[in-house]
């Protein structure tokens, strides 16, 4: 056997010219080939090829075929290059400095002289464990569910609880259509909790994708990567000479949960692209949660922004309603008619651009709102003005979304209409900032100008993404923040590009703390844009403002600015209704954001407790620097004394850093915190120097 040595990474060569992987970072099977030689790094199977021996991903003809020709290490890339007589493949790995993160992607090559039909080009697959009969309880595997208002929460079990014992059993996730995290975020890490080993993954992809683990050949197996004929109505068709380059997916690994977390979380830094306008992190008040919601207009603005300013936030956003057809007085009756994006001179009499200005003349920035891939079904004007093949269609009709059509952004109309649109927004508006929003989902995608929907869906959703990137660069002052009704697009391949997302629309300011606390393994914290609104609607009468700071207390204006701290502050609400103290509460906990920027942007995350599970009455999660950690804790209804566990660290202090005016009572040696809570709903950030 001939062995590829690349970074955490071993590959072996069959004498029969068989390549697959058999050492991922503390999985090892260089001692086994022969167990393995049949696993390939990739998966390719073409129409009519295909050998039917198994429900799943494992078992191809072309694969089998496949032989090793070459391989070559430049730099921090190897490729590898095997040929069957049908295609070539070249596996491409790249590592990075300061982290053992892979990230891995495949390129297939039609060698024959007839067209072939790819239906199946995974991206990683690997072996993991010695024994499944043994091993089914040792192996545990983390999942990431992500509903709406409860995203990024783990969901850990072992491979026996998940069913995988059996010779065929297989345990799938998969995501159809262009919300790519709605259900459930596009990664997992494979947990070995007897050695404490820790492989992650991470899926890079704005649509389609899947993994399956299985048991095969009395080990387990972990195949990952993008569309499948099978799963998402996808296919590809390739001329003589044509290419195909699979979404990437990236492995990590680590002795513990902390430790691969922060490889990731390196990682995740090297593939995040620069922007100077959001370099140190500016916060950021958006008026819609518990005040505009979809309401927004000039007076308001006004009213708001001096006690924005006030507060420390650098940008003021004006989130849906702005524009015109905002028609609020059918319920979400503004939806109907999305797709025009002029503003509404009803509500903005002066025009956006005067807002913006009085905006900036307070020394903030200015930002709006928009969902730039639907047009409302009631929209006429916009209707008459697109063609048919300006939309998402399939078998012959338009496709719906919501109360909205989808637009095809292959379609030059539609780029030229939307990228006007953009530029107006920004040049003749004023925009700094622009929040694209509205989770539209195609399902299995456009049958227009592809072999198969789920083909034109990675078409279309390619060709947006090549848009946003064009306008971006046009546009490099400007922030651009990617949300879809919260955090359904939480994947890489957006992440790679927008500055920030929006974690969630939880509207529940006690219920935040859960995703806070679980966010920082999906998102880097210096992306993770968290809720901060101290003034719930519940509170407020309209007819007795004076008495809303009567009903918020300085505990509960604390416990939504810790929330939001370790993240990306997005303050909202009627805070202009506080009185001073409340608001200097508000002030400190921006203040406190901004100093921590600098440690923020080289930190890890650190969860002291493991992960967070919905409605834990006691609630951790930090991020961690070479000499600090900096560890929220939320009381949620429990025990008003709670003590919490340190691990992986040396304490050498301790000190509250937010808030400073309230009282805390706590204790700590070198392996825990005390920390004694006075009221049933409180939280903390403490600084613990290391």
């Amino acid at each position: 056997m001939k062995t590829i040595e690349f970074g955490a990474l071993v590959f072996g060569v069959s004498d029969a010219g068989n390549v697959c992987m058999v050492k991922c970072f503390s999985s090892d099977h260089t001692n086994s080939l022969e167990r393995i030689e049949k696993m390939p790094v990739c998966r390719v199977e073409i129409a009519g090829e295909k050998e039917l021996k198994a429900n799943g991903m494992d078992v191809t003809a072309e694969e089998r075929k496949l032989r090793y020709v070459s391989h070559k290490i430049k730099g921090d890339t190897l490729t590898i290059i095997q040929r069957s007589c049908f295609v070539e493949v070249t596996s491409t790995y790249t590592k990075y400095e300061d982290t053992n993160a892979v990230r891995v992607c495949q390129t297939v090559k039609n060698l024959n002289g007839d067209e072939i039909c790819l239906e199946l080009v995974d991206t990683v697959g690997i072996y993991f464990g010695k024994d499944a009969k043994i091993e089914s309880k040792d192996w545990r595997f983390h999942k990431f569910t992500n509903a709406r208002y409860t995203e990024g929460m783990p969901d850990v079990r072992s491979l026996f609880e998940m069913g995988l014992m059996g010779a065929y059993a297989t345990f799938r996730v998969e995501n159809t259509g262009n919300a790519s995290s709605r259900g459930h975020v596009p990664q997992g890490i494979l947990e070995n909790r007897k050695t404490g080993e820790h492989i992650m993954f991470q899926i890079e992809s704005y649509h389609d994708w899947i993994y399956e683990i299985k048991k095969v050949r009395n080990v387990f197996t972990l195949q990952a990567g993008g569309p499948t004929a099978h799963r998402h109505a996808w296919n590809k068709v390739l001329a003589p000479g044509e290419s195909y380059t699979t979404i990437p997916v990236a492995l990590a690994g680590g002795e513990s949960l902390n430790k691969v977390l922060a490889q990731m979380t390196r990682y995740r830094r090297h593939i995040k692209a620069d922007n100077a306008a959001d370099s140190q992190l500016p916060a950021i008040y958006n008026e819609y949660m518990h005040f505009s919601w979809d309401d927004p207009n000039a007076a308001r603005v006004h009213m708001m922004a001096p006690r924005v300013k006030e507060s420390g936030c650098q940008y003021y956003v004006v989130d849906c309603g702005w524009h015109d057809s905002a028609d609020i007085t059918e319920t979400l009756g503004m939806y109907y008619k999305f797709g025009t994006w002029y503003e509404d001179k009803s509500r903005f009499p002066e025009g956006i651009r005067a807002t913006a200005d009085y905006v900036r003349s307070l020394g903030m920035k200015f930002g709006l709102w928009i969902a730039p891939e639907v047009v409302g079904i009631r929209n006429e004007k916009m209707l008459e003005y697109y063609d048919q093949d300006c939309f998402f269609i399939r078998n012959g009709k338009k496709i719906t979304s919501g109360r909205g059509y989808l637009v095809d952004f292959r379609n030059p109309k539609v780029y030229d209409y939307m990228s006007r649109t953009l530029d107006r927004m920004i040049d003749e508006y004023g925009c700094d900032y622009i929040k694209f929003d509205g989770c539209p989902n195609a399902e299995f995608g456009t049958e227009l100008h592809a072999t198969s929907p789920g083909d034109g869906l990675e078409k279309a959703e390619e060709a947006f993404l090549s848009w946003t990137k064009a306008a971006m660069e046009r546009h490099p002052n400007v922030i651009f923040e990617d949300c879809a009704g919260g955090g359904l697009r939480m994947d890489y391949r957006a992440l790679s590009m927008f500055s920030l997302i929006s974690t969630s629309d939880q509207t529940a300011y006690n219920c935040y703390p859960y995703i806070t606390a679980n966010i920082f393994a999906s998102v880097l914290p210096e992306q993770a844009a968290v809720w901060s609104y101290p003034v719930d609607s519940k509170l407020y009468d309209p007819d007795n403002e004076d008495k809303v700071n009567e009903r918020v207390s300085k505990e509960r204006v604390v416990l939504n600015m810790v929330n939001a701290i370790l993240g990306r502050i997005h303050l909202a609400s009627r805070i202009h209704l506080l009185d001073d103290e409340k608001r200097a509460l508000i002030r400190e906990g921006v203040d406190v954001y901004h100093r921590l920027t600098p440690e923020k942007l080289e930190s890890v995350p650190y969860l002291p407790k493991g992960y967070t599970e919905y409605k834990d009455t006691f609630v951790a999660t930090g991020i961690k620097t070479d000499e600090k950690v900096y560890l929220a804790v939320w009381n949620l209804n429990g025990d008003r004394t709670v003590k919490l566990p340190l691990p992986e660290i040396q304490v050498r202090d301790v000190k509250v850093i937010y808030p400073t005016t309230l009282e805390t009572k706590y204790v700590f040696d070198e392996e825990s915190l005390t920390v004694e809570f006075t009221e049933d709903e409180q939280a903390r950030l403490f600084q613990i120097t290391i």
